[in-house]
């Protein structure tokens, strides 16, 4: 999508720049009689001077012209960024994610949070240095434009990762969401930043194609803007950090919460204990149905399984009085967003409980 946004910043540029100079190029017909030249020298001296001042004035015109359209369109980009930022996931999280832990994905949130950060600073830094002699040549417009496209590409792989963090976890995270969610607001401000620069850049290119020498306000800009997305770079890894953090403290929270269950509903004989744990593998599936895990399902898990796990003690018998500790660590495995775990382990409780006994 940012590709495409660009895209439409630069095609719109282009238009608008074809039309500025439109405006100052003076038509020449061909086949003009020569005769039509032999006019007297102050006349031709006049129409040159005349011509000239018209073509300064246009050249003005369309600069200003120029501006405001760069600053209508990024502001135009700036809007759909936000209306996208604040707009609820609707994409299904690809299979790499799905496999994942919350712990792993949340690293790896971090972890590209971290190489956000460093393509800033480092477009940044590139930025000061080609400023520092207060011009900017074409080979360094390339450079600087190509350290953008790269942050924004990084900008773009965190979000992705979010979207799926919270399509997988957003229901059973909720102590940790806000700070998630200032992750995803500072991105987008950075993504603001980073538009704002590549509208200057390419202001830059149409004044240098033009012959044209590059503004000085135009420089000043590209520096402050590069000070600002710093800034919002730094914001961005301390709290992907405190987010990582709290990540970490939640799943033990919740390991913790779902083991203290205590059971409400003993099953009163040996039929009864199997068919509650097979309750409690049907729920688990049933829950895990759609990729995601909630906090009313993780609750519900947690009971039915001190239940099924207290019957299967009380009167499954020497064999059976074994898989009842294998019902808490898949419960807890789901509570700590270990699911590929979890339902690897729930395969192999639901094939030891052997044949579902029939309802009485």
């Amino acid at each position: 999508m940012k590709r495409n946004t660009v895209l439409a910043l630069i095609v719109g540029l282009t238009i608008v720049t074809t039309i500025a100079c439109g405006e100052i190029t003076t038509a020449v017909t061909p086949g003009t009689p020569a005769t039509t030249a032999a006019t007297s020298g102050a006349e031709a001296t006049s129409n040159t001077q005349a011509t000239i001042d018209a073509a300064v004035a246009a050249t003005g015109t369309a600069q200003a012209g120029l501006q405001a359209t760069v600053d209508a369109i990024v502001q135009a980009t700036m809007t759909a960024a936000q209306a996208t930022s604040s707009a609820a996931p609707t994409s299904t999280p690809s299979a790499e994610y799905v496999t994942m832990t919350e712990e792993e994905l949340a690293a790896l949130i971090e972890q590209s949070a971290a190489e956000v950060v460093a393509a800033t600073e480092e477009s940044a830094d590139a930025t000061a240095q080609t400023t520092a002699d207060g011009t900017i040549t074409q080979e360094e417009i390339d450079e600087l434009e190509a350290c953008a496209a790269e942050a924004e590409e990084l900008i773009a792989y965190t979000e992705e990762l979010i979207d799926a963090y919270y399509s997988l976890y957003g229901e059973l995270a909720t102590e940790t969401l806000e700070l998630l969610v200032a992750i995803e607001d500072d991105l987008a401000l950075l993504t603001e930043e980073i538009t704002a620069a590549e509208a200057v850049l390419i202001e830059m290119e149409t004044a240098l194609d033009q012959g044209l020498a590059l503004a000085e306000e135009a420089i000043t800009e590209l520096e402050t803007i590069a000070q600002t997305a710093t800034a919002q770079a730094t914001a961005i890894q301390a709290q992907a950090q405190s987010w990582q953090q709290a990540v970490q403290s939640a799943l033990e929270s919740r390991a913790a919460n779902v083991l203290a269950v205590q059971p409400n509903a003993i099953p009163p004989d040996r039929a009864a204990a199997l068919l509650s744990a097979f309750e409690y593998v049907d729920t688990v599936r049933a829950a895990l149905e759609d990729k995601s895990l909630s906090l009313a399902e993780l609750d519900a898990i947690a009971q039915l399984g001190a239940n099924a796990s207290a019957g299967l003690q009380a009167h499954g018998g020497p064999q059976l009085q074994q898989l009842a500790g294998s019902i808490p660590d898949i419960t807890a495995q789901l509570a700590r967003g270990q699911v590929p775990q979890a339902q690897v382990n729930l395969d192999s409780l639901e094939a030891a409980l052997g044949t579902r006994p029939s309802r009485p």
